[in-house]
């Protein structure tokens, strides 16, 4: 690190420097201090994964799905930093998911103010004229802050744990959407960084768009953010060097990644993954994913069908044409309408009869659109994928719903060819239990994201100051989706479908308001 004075260095030597100066990469790995992982006060020196993102992404927006201890936070506070003292006038933003954790980001960029070599501060003729809570203000008219940034105008703004910002606090995140996002223009930097933290929330949401089109080929626009993976083995510290018994789910795993993605493990990394997975269990692959999906992939907290959705049969190419293809939907209060597209396959089990087995091949959810809409997307899928409809379960009281003036849902419904199957009236207990009798043997398509989003995120309130969960679930985005899972489960349990090939569809449908529902 240079410590000379300026009257110390040579002109030879100053004119080094100043070339030196002249490279970002260079400054970032030469001119800050940071505390490593074990609060050491050190020089920073680019890792591997902070290296990589700085140099083989080139795109202004980036949105960086990663393992933990990465360094991305501090990289980006150092380049917001570095960027405030090499360029006049820059404005940029930091902002974390927490008071704690914007204090800590605080007390780093001090600190790399204070270890800052002070002959480039002579050369540069800079110094700090205030700094306090909102951040820090430099003399060349920069400013690094942190916090909120509505109606200010940035050069730059790093977001850190964006998915924990998202989950516990979701206004907050929509304010950092409709604020802080709106203050970079589109010509500038921002960049996004998290953990996972379920298949919900505006991260998710982001991170699956970026990848949608990443994997669509679509060129990014300046108003696109770059997807970046950095999974746990990409960490040079995710290694340890004293020999581990190793599990055999814990081999078996690292063995199917090693052939899956084309890659070859040291015996340090599987010994440290080993020990890690013994102290993390089910959280292993949030905190230190091996793959995108597999981020996404893990339990929440209080959710009803934690053991279902590990073990839940995603596979591909589920939908037979011989088989005809039934629904169930949730008509909620609310505007939101989501429908739920299945087959049921007759598989022989040894030593019984033949059982249906329940497979989802489609989803699609929608909101502030008239029950027309809907028949049509049925339409479409009959038009474009060839599929047969037979009946669909909805909700015990949709002959008490008005859709219209003098038209309950169920009329409106039977109008438009949807052949209701009313599913009876129950307990959401009874109904959750049947979702997970149902989720033991069903199969799922695997591009039903609506799906295994609502088995993933349909959870149980929790009492905050007692620490306990309620028997309510909570209402949220998953909370309709949930429910037509549950119309699903329950008709199938105690309304079956008579008939499930199309060859056997009788087109002479008999109505029975008895039972509330159409025998086809």
């Amino acid at each position: 690190m240079i410590a000379k004075t300026l009257e110390d260095f040579s002109q030879e030597e100053l004119n080094d420097l100043v070339q030196k100066l002249s490279s970002k990469l260079w400054r970032l790995d030469n001119l800050y201090y940071i505390k490593d992982k074990d609060s050491k006060i050190q020089p920073m020196k680019l890792n591997a994964s902070q290296r990589k993102v700085l140099t083989q992404y080139k795109h202004k927006r980036k949105i960086i799905l990663k393992s933990r201890q990465q360094g991305i936070s501090t990289l980006f506070l150092a380049y917001n930093m570095d960027s405030c003292i090499f360029e006049d006038g820059t404005e940029a933003g930091i902002q974390s998911y927490g008071l704690k954790e914007s204090e800590k980001l605080s007390d780093r960029a001090e600190l790399m103010w204070e270890r800052f070599p002070q002959i480039i501060k002579d050369i540069l003729g800079i110094s700090v004229v205030s700094n306090n809570k909102s951040g820090i203000y430099f003399s060349n008219r920069s400013i690094l802050k942190i916090g909120n940034f509505r109606g200010d105008t940035l050069q730059s703004l790093h977001v850190s744990e964006l998915g924990k910002i998202a989950k516990k606090f979701p206004d907050k995140a929509n304010e950092l959407k409709a604020g802080a996002f709106q203050a970079v223009s589109s010509n500038n930097i921002i960049t996004i960084e998290s953990t996972a933290e379920g298949k919900s929330g505006l991260f998710y949401e982001m991170w699956n768009k970026a990848v949608k089109k990443k994997l669509l080929g679509i060129e990014l626009n300046a108003l696109d953010f770059e997807p970046i993976f950095l999974p746990w083995y990409a960490d040079p510290d995710c290694q340890i060097f004293t020999e581990t018994p190793m599990d055999k789910k814990v081999v078996k795993y690292l063995n199917d990644l090693e052939e899956n993605l084309g890659i070859t493990f040291t015996d340090t990394q599987k010994w440290w993954y080993q020990a890690k997975y013994e102290e993390l269990t089910d959280i292993m692959t949030q905190e230190y994913p091996s793959t995108a999906e597999e981020a996404f992939n893990q339990s929440i907290e209080g959710m009803y069908y934690k053991e279902e959705f590990k073990n839940l049969n995603v596979k591909k190419d589920l939908y037979d044409p011989n088989l005809i293809v039934y629904s169930s939907v949730d008509l909620g209060m609310s505007d939101d309408f989501p429908m739920f597209f299945f087959q049921l396959h007759e598989v022989q089990r040894p030593n019984s009869k033949p059982v249906r087995v329940p497979k989802v091949i489609g989803d699609y959810v929608n909101s502030g659109q008239g029950l027309s809409h809907y028949a049509e997307v049925r339409r479409k899928l009959t038009q474009n994928l060839g599929w047969v409809f037979g009946g669909t379960y909805v909700p015990h009281d949709i002959k008490q719903r008005e859709l219209i003036a003098n038209k309950t849902r169920w009329d409106a419904m039977c109008e438009l060819n949807f052949h209701p199957i009313l599913v009876e009236k129950h307990s959401v207990a009874d109904g959750i239990q049947a979702v997970r009798e149902m989720l033991e043997y069903i199969e799922v398509e695997e591009t039903c994201e609506l799906l295994t989003g609502a088995i993933q995120n349909y959870r149980r309130k929790k009492d905050e100051k007692l620490g306990v969960f309620l028997d309510t679930p909570v209402h949220d985005v998953w909370s309709h989706p949930a429910d037509a899972i549950r119309y699903m489960a329950m008709g199938l349990k105690y309304s079956p479908p008579s008939i499930i090939y199309v060859r056997d569809l009788v087109h002479k449908k008999k109505k029975n308001y008895n039972s509330g529902s159409y025998d086809i």
